[in-house]
Parts: C-alpha cells; structure tokens; sequence
C-alpha cells in the first residue's frame, strides 16, 4: 500500500510537472453561429493562473474574449461564428496556479450549418420549404394554399394565409407533425408584415379590419400567455399603426415605423415601455448586431444608433469609379452594409441594377442581373454576416405577378444565396422571404 501510495504521487506530481493537461472542453456548435457572445470553455486538469489574451489564437480568425476561472479557461466569441466551418483555439504558455511549468491548450469543433426556410408559391398549392445554405436539401415542411407569409418559432411556425375575400387567416403549425392550430383574429382582417421573437414564443404582426376599426395596427401575441391577440400602444397609449417593424434580437422589444408622424419607437411588449428615437422618412432595417436601425431622411440613408440615438447620414460608395444612386440597404456589423444601387449613363440612357457590399469607403460587386433584363427584389444577410439571400426576377418583360394580396411575387422568383467574402454565389431556389 505504501509503494502504491508513493507511486500514485509520483505519477500527480509529474502531471503537475508537465504542466496543465485539457481535461475536456464544451461549445454549442449551433448557438455558435447564430448568437453573439458565444463561449468555448476548456477545462483543464488543475487551477490555472489568469490567461492572456495575447496568448490565445482561433483559426479561422475571430474576435474574442477570454476569462480564467479555477481551472477553467473561457474565450466568447464577440459575433457568430461562420456556418460549417472547422475551428481550431489554441491557448498557449497555459501555467497552474502553483508552478510556472507551461503548456499548451489546444481545441478544435466544427460549427452547425443552421437551415434555412422559404416559401415556394405553386399554381395550387404553396409550401415552406426547408433547405441548407450550400446542401441540394428540399424538405418541405408545411404545404397549404394560398401562403402570404410565415414566421418562425423553431420546430413551429405562424403561418398567415388568403382567404380568398379580402381577408387572412392565421395558424400554428408543426413541421415536426404536421398540425395546425387556427388562431382568432380580433374580427375579419388583412395580415402583413408577420414576424416572429427569438423567444419562440412571440408573434407580430401589422392588422388592417375589413369594418375599418384597425388600420396598419401592430398587434403581438405571446402563445405561452394564451391565445389573446393585442394591439402595442405607442406613446400617447393609442393602438400604433406602423409602415414597417422588426423585432430587436434577445427578447421581445420591437422597432417600429409610426405612420402618424413618422416618429421611430423602441417598444417593449413585455413592459409597454415606449421609447422615441426620432422622426424619420421610413424605417429600412436593423443590423446584424441588432445596435442600429437602417433608417431613411429627406436627403437619404441614415445609420441610426440604438443606444444613443447618434444618426449619421451616408451616400453609397462610389464603384468601378462612379457614385451609385441609394436603394434598399441593410446594415451589418461594424461599418459593412449590403445596399442595392443603380449605376447611370445618362448619355446612353443605360440603368444598371447592382447589389453591392460596401465597407464604408468603397464597393464591390454582388450580383446584377443578365443582360439588365432582371430585377434585384429583397434580400437578406444572415446573423452571424456570412450570406445574402437576394430576390431576383430573371426577366422583367416576361415577368408575371402571383396575384395574391399580400406580398405578391413574380411567378419566376428566384433567390440567389451569396458568400460575401468572395462574392461567389453558392446556391438558388425557387422561391422568396428566406429565413435564416
């Protein structure tokens, strides 16, 4: 028992020797890609002295942070991470906390690939469509006729559709069984503009009454309080008609477009708390980070800061040398946008349609349509700034609309999935409104 107990401490004490051993180590590879602050912890075989960020690499590249607890060492990830890629951290000169013997700490996971959801309008039947950003997946998840739009909630989605008389009709549906759960509106109306909160739980939606009593009106439903649709309030406590509207990422405070004076208002449906931002043309986009508001003046686009209410005015960067005139954009971190932009000859009366990324200073190609013939419709980045699904209508002389009334498309829709650090185009589908 002795030589047993001596050998045992032998063998710890050149562990401790050779320095911190990985023990084990934890990272949600979904969450990874989706969400800010992010964390990848490594454990290790005993208490560690304080980690240096210097001392901490990723490839690919990423910015981070990095903490020490015990023998645990925490880096998060300041922004998501890309779409299935292969990750290595390393932590370099690692020491315990009871000798300067050092090691090295090395990791590596590969991150989930998040699928993707659109909408594709058929002659009889519509479908949403679950698909992946660079796979040939076409799993179709909910089919019905007459779709206007969807709203996700995970394994569920709101699913709002054509009546066929002037109004809509909303249900809960599961992709995972297939059931529908009709949900009442207040009385016969018009839905658009459906969204859904990151909580899972949460819908909204801009309503329009057939006897006239809503017009525009925001209304929110939080399915875990029950089946209760209710209209948001803006400041004066008067149910808020909105132009456009999004929810804020992390809850359920949305931004929203007043109709009445143009003012934009941060509301939290949790408290009905009302907070004005100021007063502009039209309320274009939040960013990818959710900090900022893509927002529209008189004199054009606007950039519009959530936290302190600082608004700077930008002009599209000039490309191949010529200053475009502004379209729709939408806002990323830091000063990145992807912005559709018209290129004019005036002398040759030529009008070239692009959607282009621009860094603040100068802009790059995207995607522009064969021959001009095409035009760039809606289009949208992914959380963590690594895709842009763009709408595109091959041909607008041939182009015929699907007629419904709400959110109409061009039977002939394509959405073209774009790579924005190489410009590559990576896949299209049949259909529109992708969700990521």
């Amino acid at each position: 028992m002795v030589v047993l107990a001596l050998l045992c401490a032998g063998f710890a004490a050149l562990g401790y020797v050779q320095g911190p051993k990985l023990s084990s180590a934890q990272v949600d590879t979904e969450q990874v890609t989706t969400r800010s602050g992010q964390q990848l912890r490594l454990f290790a075989n005993q208490p560690l002295a304080a980690v240096d960020p210097d001392d901490v690499t990723i490839t690919p590249a990423a910015e981070f942070t990095v903490t020490t607890s015990g023998a645990v060492v925490a880096v998060q990830f300041e922004q998501p991470l890309l779409y299935d890629a292969r990750y290595v951290v390393e932590v370099d000169g690692v020491t315990s906390q009871f000798d300067d013997q050092g090691s090295t700490l090395s990791y590596e996971f590969t991150t989930g690939s998040q699928p993707l959801y659109y909408l594709d309008r058929g002659e009889a039947v519509d479908e949403i469509v679950r698909t992946g950003a660079r796979d040939v997946e076409r799993t179709v998840v909910y089919s019905a006729p007459r779709i206007q739009e969807f709203a996700l909630l995970g394994s569920t989605a709101a699913v709002s559709t054509d009546l066929g008389d002037g109004t809509s009709a909303l249900s809960l549906v599961s992709f995972e069984d297939g059931g529908v759960e009709p949900l009442g509106l207040p009385v016969p109306g018009v839905i658009e503009k459906l969204h859904a909160a990151d909580d899972g739980v949460t819908i909204g939606f801009a309503f329009s009454s057939a006897d006239g009593a809503f017009d525009n009106t925001l209304m929110t439903l939080n399915l875990d309080l029950g089946r209760d649709i209710a209209p948001v309030a803006g400041l004066d406590g008067a149910p808020l008609a909105v132009s456009n509207w999004f929810f804020l990422p992390g809850g359920v405070t949305l931004a929203a477009h007043n109709i009445g004076d143009e003012s934009v208002l941060l509301v939290d449906t949790a408290s009905g708390v009302v907070t004005p931002l100021g007063s502009y043309a039209s309320l274009e986009s939040l960013s990818t980070d959710g900090t900022r508001l893509g927002v529209t003046n008189a004199f054009g686009p606007v950039v519009l800061s959530i936290a302190d209410l600082s608004d700077v005015e930008f002009a599209p960067s000039p490309i191949y040398g010529v200053a475009p005139l502004p379209g729709d954009f939408r806002l990323m971190r830091g000063s990145d946008l992807v912005q559709h932009v018209v290129l004019v000859d005036y002398e040759a009366n030529v009008f070239e349609n692009l959607l282009v990324a621009d860094d603040g200073s100068s802009s790059r190609e995207l995607l522009r349509t064969v021959d001009h013939a095409g035009s760039i419709g809606d289009f949208s980045v992914s959380p963590n700034d690594q895709f842009v699904a763009v709408e595109v209508v091959p041909n607008v002389a041939s182009s015929v609309s699907d007629g419904y009334p709400v959110d109409d498309r061009s039977t002939s829709v394509t959405t073209v999935i774009i790579d924005l650090s190489t410009g590559a185009q990576v896949k299209s589908v049949a259909g529109f409104a992708l969700q990521w």
